[in-house]
């Protein structure tokens, strides 16, 4: 894989959550043991406020008081994503349990 491969690889989030000009992106990283040979999997999160600097759009990090409670929300909706992806049931398990009926 080329340094161009890997990095398109993680340009975009896995998943994000929004509420309204806050965003919380979440991340998928792997790590391979180079003496194990082990592939770990790790997720990172992220948060951005989106707002308007006369006709321009950017981003901060940035929050204020009445929006604390909006972005402790998102950081739990993102953890709750994290965790059902490091718990889940194989897709392949599921499509298989689903066809067996009963």
């Amino acid at each position: 894989m080329t340094n161009q491969n890997k990095n398109s690889a993680f340009a975009a989030p896995v998943q994000t959550f929004r509420d309204g000009a806050i965003s919380v992106r979440v991340w998928k990283r792997e790590h391979k043991n180079p003496e194990s040979g082990n592939t770990s999997i790790f997720y990172s999160i992220d948060m951005k406020r989106g707002y308007k600097q006369g006709d321009v759009w950017k981003n901060t990090s940035s929050i204020n008081g009445r929006d604390a409670l909006r972005v402790a929300n998102l950081f739990t909706r993102a953890d709750n994503w994290i965790v059902q992806q490091q718990y889940s049931i194989p897709a392949n398990a599921e499509t298989t349990s689903a066809q067996g009926g009963h």
